[in-house]
């Protein structure tokens, strides 16, 4: 019985974790691919858990019969919405709230299905304890094995699942492991149903009555142990996916590292006791407490590294909050409590992550904050470790002192290198590092640097000055003035996306990835004289693409975001420049373009950035399909390649191939103009004639053949696709 208790739940947590990124991917294409589309995501499902654990706990109350009549019946309903199936009929308004919209396709589509199973856990582990199997007594080791098969599926999604088969029949495929479930869980009930009676037995009914409720402080206890980690988790991925890319693969290490931990934490058989976690904790939190502020990374390859650290941090802090949970976890008899309390700190956990901290902070401080809470759930160190007033008197004079030290550096009383800063750093940390025997004198000094560094060291380390800081759901937006290169220029994540010179002589010129010597030089050169011009550009950035405007040129812009349209007006003149021979449409860009008339582009260019990746559906089989009936009969596909981390050049290759379009590649590193940046582009047309002079000019060179599979709207897989150097 109690295999079969562990195989059901495994079963259950399998199709949960399945569900996740599979329903994220079918969302992505619908909101720009947006990193936030996860964080939504997972709000989204950490709500329906709520309620699901609500639902398992009410329903707990009542007789094993009643209990076992209802579910089944719910679950039995919650076929008709099978398979799950994203709406893919109905768009967003640009008026729309993009996450209000999600999270109304979401309830709408998947709503059922997945609260169902979400139910499973807790009331299959409440199901257990009222057996007679003497393992009933303590069901907790079930949420191991249930976290067991959420990890399964969160290796075999991105691994097996995703390079494999489509989100269509992976939805199939689900529907059919619902179906399983929804069989096991009926013979089960078969089971329970014969072996109970109407009511609770009188020994279930005397443990209820003498059981002791928790106290309101353990449960408050119980929140703050669940919302840290989960918030932190959703920080983490939201860093990642805004500095890679939003895919699945990036979705599910974060939430795998998380699971990880519950895993450790609710063990039987635990690798390291809590007390000993703590004890340990201190060293490797402070050694990568230096990488958690928003500053500009290093390259591509020593970025994977403090990706790394970051998966550290939160694998750390998540390992030593759910310990906590697991060492208060209270009687069987509040099981369903117990859980009900778990996800409501996972669900306000979810919410401070993707709904408040986006409108209260314009960068992503909340990564920090979070981090500084993690040493108030350490154990304590040994007995005598109690709280006193004289472990606030020292984080108190920590922090003025760091005060002081900012106080002094800002105000250019001393000329100071950037590794300055470092001095007091050192000393910050040694202090800390001196108080790590005691947990609340620790937990409030790390606190207090861990903030300090946040709000400071971005500004010494930059080499630019902030103008200007904007967040949405579409991510953090900054102006930054580079004092060296005498330029104005716009970040998204950690990647630019246009340039302008300050210089009055130079202002309006197009500069950086769009300079006249570059690939965007060519093609210009290749319109040539002729009439009437239509170029399209899929995302704005400052706008320099409207330098190239004119009489006999006209530029439309397509942008998803808002805020960007107001940016590029605001504090870049490249629009204002180009007046009525440029537009912008706000809306995702292939949507928008499928509008356009047939034939109208001379022109389609492709640089809409997800910080520095193309979002998928702008190069799948399907979208390329619409840009080729919208370009004249020799017009040209332009696709701004240029990545860090993703080896776009060759999906575009393999697409265009697969299209039957002839293409050509430039890897332009020549940056010895003033302003210019190196950039990677690739072109295609239906003939190669098209091209013109681009087709025999030596700096363009023909796409060669690769393995890659092209992407569909149905099909994508990033893990084919990463620059791991």
């Amino acid at each position: 019985m109690t295999r079969f208790f562990a195989l059901t739940l495994f079963v259950s947590a399998f199709l949960l974790f399945c569900c996740q990124p599979m329903v994220g991917k079918m969302a992505l294409p619908f909101l720009g691919g947006a990193a936030s589309v996860w964080t939504t995501c997972i709000l989204f499902f950490q709500t329906m858990l709520l309620a699901g654990y609500i639902y398992a706990h009410a329903l707990a109350k009542l007789s094993i019969r009643s209990q076992v009549r209802i579910h089944c019946l719910l679950m039995a309903a919650a076929l008709i919405s099978l398979p799950m199936q994203f709406a893919g009929s109905v768009t967003m308004a640009a008026s729309e709230q993009p996450m209000l919209w999600l999270f109304g396709r979401l309830l709408s589509t998947v709503g059922a299905p997945f609260f169902m199973v979400s139910t499973t856990a807790p009331l299959l582990q409440s199901w257990f304890s009222k057996t007679s199997s003497e393992s009933g007594r303590d069901p907790y080791f079930l949420y191991a094995s249930s976290n067991a098969g959420s990890l399964l599926a969160l290796l075999v999604y991105p691994l097996i699942l995703e390079p494999q088969l489509g989100v269509v029949a992976q939805s199939h495929f689900w529907s059919g492991g619902y179906v399983l479930l929804f069989l096991v869980i009926s013979s089960m009930a078969v089971f329970l149903w014969k072996h109970s009676g109407t009511k609770h037995s009188p020994a279930a009914e005397e443990d209820t009555l003498s059981a002791v409720p928790p106290s309101l402080r353990l449960r408050g206890y119980w929140l703050a142990a669940s919302f840290v980690p989960s918030a932190l988790m959703l920080a983490v991925t939201n860093h990642i996916t805004v500095n890679v890319t939003s895919a699945p693969l990036f979705w599910i290490v974060p939430l795998a590292v998380y699971l990880v931990t519950f895993i450790l934490a609710f063990a039987r058989n635990r690798l390291i006791s809590a007390r000993l976690l703590s004890r340990l904790a201190p060293v490797p939190l402070l050694l990568l407490l230096p990488i958690v502020p928003d500053v500009v990374p290093p390259a591509p390859a020593l970025n994977w590294t403090i990706t790394a650290g970051h998966i550290a941090i939160l694998f750390l802090g998540a390992f030593l909050c759910h310990s906590a949970l697991a060492a208060r976890r209270p009687d069987p008899r509040h099981l369903t409590e117990f859980y009900l309390w778990i996800a409501l700190g996972g669900a306000l956990g979810g919410m401070f992550a993707a709904i408040i901290a986006p409108r209260v902070f314009s960068t992503v401080l909340e990564y920090p904050l979070l981090v500084a809470l993690v040493p108030f759930f350490r154990e304590w160190y040994n007995e005598n470790d109690r709280p006193n007033r004289r472990d606030w008197i020292y984080p108190a004079i920590l922090a003025l002192m760091f005060l002081a030290a900012g106080y002094v550096f800002r105000r250019d009383w001393i000329n100071f290198s950037p590794y300055a800063a470092l001095i007091p750093d050192v000393a910050f940390f040694m202090i800390v590092f001196a108080f790590r025997k005691r947990r609340l004198r620790f937990a409030l000094a790390f606190m207090v640097l861990l903030t300090g560094y946040a709000l400071t060291m971005p500004l010494l380390v930059e080499d630019a000055d902030r103008i200007y800081v904007a967040r949405n759901f579409f991510g953090v937006k900054k102006v930054v003035y580079d004092l060296d290169k005498n330029a104005r220029k716009l970040l998204h994540g950690d990647t630019m996306h246009g340039l302008e010179s300050m210089d009055p002589q130079r202002s309006g010129e197009p500069i950086s990835y769009y300079h006249p010597t570059g690939p965007i030089g060519d093609v210009m050169q290749l319109l040539g004289e002729r009439k009437d011009q239509r170029i399209g550009v899929v995302g704005l950035g400052t706008g320099t693409m409207a330098a190239y405007g004119g009489p006999a040129r006209h530029i439309t812009f397509f942008d998803i975001d808002p805020q960007v349209e107001w940016i590029a007006l605001r504090f870049f003149t490249f629009l204002r420049r180009c007046g009525e021979d440029c537009n912008v449409v706000i809306g995702d860009g292939r949507l928008a373009i499928g509008q356009q008339p047939d034939s109208h582009f001379d022109v389609l260019m492709l640089d809409a950035f997800s910080s520095d990746s193309i979002p998928a559906h702008l190069i799948s089989r399907e979208a390329i399909e619409v840009y080729v009936s919208k370009l004249k009969p020799d017009g040209v596909l332009l696709f701004h390649v240029s990545n860090r981390y993703l080896d776009v050049q060759k999906l575009v290759a393999s697409a265009l191939a697969n299209s039957g379009l002839a293409g050509r590649l430039r890897i332009d590193r020549d940056e010895a103009a003033p302003g210019k940046s190196g950039s990677d582009f690739v072109i295609g047309a239906r003939r190669l004639e098209h091209l013109g002079r681009i087709g025999r000019d030596q700096n363009w060179k023909p796409l060669a053949p690769n393995s890659i599979r092209p992407w569909t709207d149905d099909y994508s897989n990033v893990l084919a696709l990463i620059k791991w150097r």
